[in-house]
């Protein structure tokens, strides 16, 4: 029986006190590595110091310059001599059969491009910078009906190390943006998406995904941990931005689904991939499209679920999206009264907010404080008072 060859890349910037724990998660794999394939995009602390006991075992490769993780990244690319690629953080620490697990599914099924699985947020000691206690498990939530991809561009289900791939999927579709300081593994993973189909790893997560308070980013765009939510939301933005102008219409159906039957369906995907990344005005764009729409049939549950979503999903980058979230309900408002489907639409997001936060027990904390999601039912509610009258009842 053949050993798999398998090839593990890790670019590394200024993560002197990280990258030795890395490396030796990667190299006491009970399945070994065929190459460990260390970039080093000019660390200015003392990263190759650290990384120089591991030289005999690695292949190691410098930057001419700084040039961020996606051209690390790219040059690493041209160096990879294995049949699978797991792309790895230097500061992440993989479990010891991580590679094994990894690698099985895709040995027994040849149709599969790539595997994935979830994975821990884990702290760090404040003691010896090592990986410290699991603070929580990332589950790969289910998508069924609306499929992989869909599920995929609503928020990213293969972040950081999280997939590994056959290394000829990375040849056919090129390599990374360079553009993108962050994010630029989502973005990778949605054209992987596009053009293989994968498997997800079964059982426990494959490797720690370290949480610290160090810089991050590249030189070009460095930043405090502190804002890395909004870094992903301006980067994830761009990506969506090049995506709505050319990912066709059809992507965004879910599995079994026509485009002659499902036109109102995919506009209505697409709009709750663009509110998940909080893209208002492609949001207002696309609003106008389903506006003109001919389609003046009841929703769907398909439909109904969609848009439950648009309502109920909670992106982890949301701070300081109440004035979007305001502007977008009361796009939706101002098109009803012109427009059938539109009208539909904001029936059932109104019934949605209703619905979550009865079920949440938030109604009564809504009521009292009267935050975003009560200024945003009072643009739907004609003559709601300014503030509820505290005595008064709403039943859960």
């Amino acid at each position: 029986m053949r050993t798999p060859k398998i090839s593990v890349l890790i670019p590394t910037f200024n993560r002197a006190n990280f990258i030795a724990e890395c490396l030796d998660s990667i190299l006491s794999q009970t399945l070994p590595p065929f190459q460990v394939l260390v970039v080093n995009d000019k660390s200015t602390d003392h990263t190759l110091e650290a990384l120089r006991p591991y030289l005999e075992s690695i292949e190691y490769l410098e930057t001419p310059q700084q040039l961020g993780k996606p051209a690390a990244l790219n040059l690493g690319l041209s160096h990879i001599t294995g049949d699978y690629l797991w792309i790895f953080d230097d500061d992440d620490v993989a479990l010891p059969d991580a590679l094994a697990r990894f690698v099985e599914p895709l040995e027994c099924h040849p149709e599969y491009g790539f595997s994935y699985s979830p994975y821990y947020f884990t702290a760090t000691s404040a003691v010896d910078n090592r990986i410290g206690e699991i603070l929580s498990e990332y589950k790969i939530p289910e998508f069924n009906e609306r499929g992989f991809l869909v599920a995929l561009l609503e928020a990213n289900l293969l972040g950081g190390a999280a997939l590994f791939a056959r290394t000829a999927c990375y040849a056919k579709v090129g390599n990374f943006n360079e553009l993108l300081i962050r994010s630029q593994d989502y973005e990778m993973a949605i054209r992987i998406s596009l053009e293989f189909s994968g498997v997800r790893v079964p059982g426990k997560p494959t490797f720690h995904y370290r949480q610290h308070a160090g810089l991050r980013g590249s030189l070009q765009d460095r930043f405090q941990a502190e804002v890395r939510l909004l870094k992903w939301l301006e980067y994830d933005q761009m990506i969506f931005r090049d995506l709505y102008q050319k990912l066709p219409l059809e992507k965004y159906l879910w599995p079994g689904v026509a485009v002659e039957q499902g036109l109102r369906q995919a506009h209505l995907q697409r709009l709750a991939i663009l509110s998940s990344k909080l893209m208002m005005p492609e949001l207002k764009h696309e609003l106008n499209i389903i506006a003109g729409l001919s389609d003046h049939r009841p929703l769907l549950p398909t439909e109904q679920a969609i848009l439950e979503r648009v309502v109920c999903y909670r992106p982890f980058y949301t701070q300081g999206s109440s004035r979007g979230l305001l502007t977008f309900f009361d796009e939706v408002r101002q098109l009803a009264k012109n427009s059938i489907v539109i009208k539909l639409i904001r029936q059932e997001l109104v019934a949605a907010l209703l619905r979550e936060w009865r079920q949440s027990g938030a109604w009564k904390s809504l009521r009292q404080t009267a935050g975003v999601g009560y200024r945003i039912l009072r643009l739907h509610f004609v003559g709601l008072p300014e503030r509820p009258a505290q005595s008064h009842q709403v039943s859960s």
